[in-house]
């Protein structure tokens, strides 16, 4: 398929990242993980397999709602998260993280396919990544899945005075990177942080990666939607745009339709 055309494509210099369920999947990802180790809990550590299945699902959804308490280091709330859900079954939660951490990297990892995409992209823009969460638990998914190579400046909100949409993290990266914000896009999965943020600090233009869920009513609208990010260069031509000065750059699609 042919790449879209539209009037600010030529200033775009610089493309700003979501990580999870943009990235990465991380709901199917958690999932998946939990579904392997419950299996586990039946066959290595001798759980009947109806208190693997309650244990794997109040963990996972225990981990939904709260995967970092700050208060606690990562590892001992997670730990303390798995004794919880064991229940009488608690002395093995220890060594039950430990097995479920290396599960999770296991099905979270960055396919070969988002892998080229990003290289690729490189090679004609500069990329960031911007992420809401606790910096551990943020700085954990970057280092555990090899991250850093693929990009120019990351941003985690737990080091940060804001998260997104505040216009300030977004900014933020812009000063790091040397680029003005209608260089810039954002490519997420959250119309409320990502999309909004995005037009909160007027960048050129937002992505919403959809994925399997439905458009649903929000006050600020995508300017593009895609159901993966795999669709990118559908947009944004695997070429090295030439930016002009800012007096020539059109930035109105930043308002919003």
């Amino acid at each position: 398929m042919a790449p879209l055309k539209w009037k600010c494509q030529s200033a775009v210099s610089t493309i700003f990242f979501d990580l999870d369920n943009t990235l990465i999947s991380t709901r199917k990802g958690d999932k998946e993980a939990c579904s392997k180790l419950c299996s586990l809990l039946v066959s290595k550590y001798h759980l009947p397999q109806n208190e693997a299945e309650l244990a794997t699902a109040k963990f996972l959804q225990s981990f939904v709602l709260c995967p970092h308490n700050p208060d606690y280091d990562i590892a001992e709330w997670r730990v303390m998260l798995w004794s919880q859900a064991l229940n009488e079954y608690s002395c093995k939660a220890e060594d039950v993280y430990l097995t479920w951490i290396k599960l999770r990297y296991e099905c979270l990892a960055l396919s070969a396919d988002v892998t080229a995409l990003l290289k690729k992209l490189r090679r004609n823009y500069t990329l960031a990544l911007i992420t809401n969460g606790t910096s551990s638990s943020q700085w954990e998914k970057i280092n555990c899945l090899k991250l850093r190579s693929y990009f120019d400046c990351l941003l985690v909100s737990g080091d940060l005075p804001w998260e997104k949409p505040n216009k300030n993290i977004f900014l933020q990266a812009c000063e790091i990177l040397g680029v003005r914000p209608n260089n810039c896009i954002m490519v997420g999965d959250k119309l409320e942080t990502d999309v909004l943020g995005g037009k909160e600090a007027q960048l050129a233009a937002t992505v919403w990666i959809s994925g399997p869920e439905s458009p649903r009513p929000f006050h600020y609208h995508p300017d593009f939607t895609l159901p993966s990010v795999l669709d990118l260069p559908r947009i944004f031509p695997l070429r090295k745009p030439t930016v002009p000065d800012i007096d020539d750059i059109n930035s109105n699609s930043s308002d919003g339709s």
